[in-house]
């Protein structure tokens, strides 16, 4: 049986699809409005760290009733979980280490051989060697001994 091996970085796979022209240009106006959707929440977030008030970020901040003030609060609290998460992370991971020692100590299984497969008895040994030797095979039953047995 052989090991799958490993694809080349340099072995890349595109996979192109046919659309038709009205789903096409469904998911570009999808795409669009997220886009725009983006900049805008982008744009309020950014208007209020720097404290700039225009037409459009204002008109935002009455539709949530929010003040520049209150939405960096928000955008405070949410970096100090973030930090916390962060800060836990890190302990974590250096507990695991010290605890467990690094994931390098890990090593592949070796290869099966023939005898191994034989003294665990599942399988008749010429059934062994033709799933060693052909690369396709067809069973019309299944060759594994059941476990009850």
């Amino acid at each position: 049986m052989e090991k799958p091996r490993p694809r080349d970085r340099q072995e890349q796979v595109i996979i192109l699809e046919k659309q038709p022209l009205p789903r096409f240009i469904i998911s570009l106006l999808f795409t669009l409005v997220m886009w725009i959707y983006s900049v805008f929440v982008v744009w309020f977030f950014a208007s209020a760290l720097f404290n700039t008030n225009d037409r459009y970020s204002g008109v935002l901040k009455i539709a949530f009733k929010t003040s520049n003030a209150e939405v960096r609060t928000f955008m405070l609290i949410g970096v100090c979980i973030f930090v916390v998460f962060l800060l836990y992370f890190i302990f974590w991971r250096t507990y695991n280490k010290k605890r467990f020692g690094s994931k390098s100590r890990r090593k592949e299984p070796q290869p099966v051989s023939v005898d191994d497969l034989k003294k665990l008895e599942l399988l008749p040994l010429e059934t062994i060697k033709k799933l060693q030797a052909s690369n396709y095979i067809e069973f019309h039953k299944n060759p594994v001994r059941d476990l009850k047995e």
